[in-house]
């Protein structure tokens, strides 16, 4: 399990409703990794020699800060989370990956004053399967115990969703690069 913090670059925001003209923006996110929900990321792997397989699943959060005046509200914080299925591979100590999944988000918007519910989606729990995602890392492990080590990554994703907005969608375009850094444990030799 690791904890972590992300830097969003800017990228494209369309929203589209019913009746009403579209908004298009240069988004730029924060994250907010410490504030609950925080930053996180599980994974599970599996090696043959120096070769692997990883299932991970990463909490991110994106939050626009330059909200234009239509847009009283829009983040997407109880997860932007990515579900990715990556190839691992180790060179020189350090252990490469790439991989690509899905986004499972909780979009929470207000637009032209009009609150989209929470209430809907999977579970009527507000998440939505929402779209691809592709991801690179490099990282390196550090035993200090015979199974135990930290890891620290390096990472980039990419990544397109459509969320629900009150009376339409938002396209959201992510650009992101991710710092990590956690505990693990190695079940076998």
């Amino acid at each position: 399990m690791a904890g972590g913090a992300a830097y969003n670059f800017r990228t494209p925001l369309h929203i589209k409703q019913r009746n009403a003209q579209n908004i298009e923006i240069d988004a730029d996110y924060r994250t907010e990794p410490f504030t609950p929900p925080v930053y996180y990321d599980i994974r599970v792997s599996t090696w043959q020699s120096d070769r692997g397989w990883e299932l991970k699943f990463t909490h991110h959060k994106l939050i626009l800060d330059n909200t234009p005046p239509e847009v009283q509200r829009f983040s997407i914080t109880n997860g932007y989370n990515f579900l990715t299925l990556n190839r691992l591979w180790q060179s020189k100590g350090l252990t490469w990956s790439a991989g690509a999944g899905l986004v499972i988000t909780h979009p929470e918007s207000t637009i032209r004053n009009v609150p989209y519910p929470e209430n809907k989606g999977i579970f009527n729990k507000g998440y939505y399967i929402s779209g691809p995602a592709l991801e690179a890392a490099l990282a390196k492990r550090y035993f200090f115990a015979d199974r135990w080590f930290i890891l620290a990554e390096g990472r980039i994703t990419a990544s397109y969703v459509e969320v629900p907005v009150a009376d339409g969608e938002a396209q959201v375009t992510s650009l992101a690069l991710h710092g990590l850094l956690g505990l693990g444990f190695r079940f076998n030799r």
